[in-house]
């Protein structure tokens, strides 16, 4: 395994997916993240950026890797490969790409078996000249077509990158099976990441912010309120503020319905931890739990200091007269 060979101020590869706002939805960055961190890298900008480590299988994956490239370029009867490239390959002056494994090729014919996929859709596929591999580890129960963010968006760009017409990601699936996803070069693929890488840097001269993923992604973006500046008028989005105000109204009629109802049913269940309902064929159609927790003494604690900061709110507030009405 080879360490981090890309720059911070520039796309690669590893992000393909961010750009394509097809992410990972737990551990991965959004297209505002992005551009924060290449501006920070720039030097042109100071923003808020939170650390992505990814998760424990993601690393574990990393000291894999070896062993994954190995073990995929055997199965597919490949004898040379290098799987300690240092080299970063260039895309113009739009991305740049890592790469965990060269596999080493002239002309090869490879068939569909239970544990490799031809995403062309083919039984048999012919290999021509070196292939990229990618290697990946996952907790993620297995899947024939890989998701966006574990692969597919990387090797496209990826190959743009280093000029292969082939790629496979190798990923090992809860450390039980090795499955391998061959990919031709889709120019469909390459030519989106190239619209998208374009109008990435296009934004980056405002910024010109994406549109917000959640509330949490809105709060980092735009870190803080103006209170001089004037209420910004809603006409241009009426119809999703309106929407909101329903859907927030709903919410709260929902919550005070449940907080009435639940205490007749905690009645009905008494010391009971369990409580369920039966439909007409006597299935249970719903079971509901009234845990009870223990907690252990604590010694007192006195608070640290802690320094004075502003941070904005993840979520929007309506004023009560609002709600009421």
């Amino acid at each position: 395994m080879v360490g981090k060979l890309t720059s911070d101020a520039k796309l690669s590869a590893s992000l393909a997916p961010v750009l394509m706002n097809q992410s990972h939805p737990t551990y991965g960055m959004s297209q505002n993240d992005l551009m924060a961190r290449v501006l920070n890298a720039q030097g042109r900008g100071d923003f808020n950026v939170p650390e992505y480590s990814g998760s424990e299988a993601a690393d574990h994956g990393n000291n894999l890797e070896g062993y994954i490239i190995t073990e995929a370029a055997k199965r597919l009867g490949i004898e040379k490969f290098n799987k300690d490239v240092t080299t970063v390959y260039d895309y113009d002056d739009l991305f740049s790409a890592s790469l965990d494994g060269i596999l080493f090729n002239k002309k090869m014919a490879i068939e569909a078996s239970d544990n490799i996929f031809l995403m062309n859709g083919a039984d048999a596929m012919i290999l021509e000249g070196d292939g990229i591999i990618e290697s990946k580890l996952t907790s993620a129960s297995f899947s024939e077509v890989p998701k966006p963010y574990r692969g597919p968006w990387q090797v496209q760009m990826q190959m743009l990158c280093h000029g292969a017409k082939w790629a496979v990601v190798a990923t090992f699936y809860q450390g039980t099976r090795l499955v391998l996803n061959i990919y031709e070069a889709d120019l469909d693929m390459q030519n989106q990441l190239i619209e998208a890488a374009k109008d990435f840097y296009e934004r980056l001269d405002g910024p010109d912010w994406y549109p917000a993923m959640d509330g949490a992604d809105a709060a980092r973006t735009w870190e803080r309120g103006e209170d001089h500046l004037p209420s910004v008028d809603l006409e241009p989005v009426a119809e999703v503020a309106l929407q909101y105000l329903d859907a927030k109204r709903a919410a709260k009629a929902a919550e005070e319905l449940a907080k009435k109802l639940e205490p007749q049913i905690m009645t009905h269940m008494a010391n009971h931890e369990m409580a369920h309902l039966k439909d007409e064929n006597g299935e249970v159609m719903l079971e509901l739990k009234w845990p009870t927790r223990n907690f252990k003494p604590q010694p007192e604690k006195v608070t640290p200091a802690k320094p004075a900061r502003v941070e904005r709110q993840k979520s929007l507030s309506i004023p009560a007269k609002w709600m009421n009405q």
